[in-house]
């Protein structure tokens, strides 16, 4: 993928992972989007975890950075589904979120997002929640 699209929305980043999710939604998938230091696109979603049928996928920092970092990565957005249509947060999405940023920075990657999306008219139509606008 070329440097031609950047990213300035969570809408704009949620429309790239849904492109990159199958159609039937059954288990949880959790992505990683790598970005330049300008918010540019280097990569296509990258899928680094796959849950059970009708369970959560885990959220694995060692693959994600893996994953970003060997595209060159400066910037990152982490995405996964919610498979029941209902993007809400749980309390492990916001530890796990937490835990990212720390290690990012750490990394010296920004963590620009943690995006979870469920059925597209869910949240006031919106089909997302990002959690750094919460």
């Amino acid at each position: 993928m070329s440097n031609c699209i950047r990213i300035e929305t969570a809408a704009q980043a949620t429309a790239l992972f849904r492109a990159a999710l199958p159609k039937e939604q059954r288990e949880e998938r959790v992505f990683v989007l790598p970005l330049d230091a300008y918010g540019k696109v280097l990569a296509k979603p990258i899928l680094v975890s796959v849950g059970h049928q009708d369970g959560t996928a885990a959220i694995d920092a060692g693959a994600i950075f893996r994953e970003a970092l060997k595209v060159g990565a400066e910037e990152i957005i982490v995405a996964h589904n919610h498979p029941s249509g209902n993007p809400t947060p749980s309390k492990s999405d916001i530890t796990v979120t937490a835990e990212l940023k720390e290690l990012a920075e750490r990394l010296g990657v920004v963590f620009l997002d943690h995006i979870i999306f469920g059925a597209v008219e869910s949240s006031g139509g919106m089909g997302f929640v990002s959690l750094s606008e919460m």
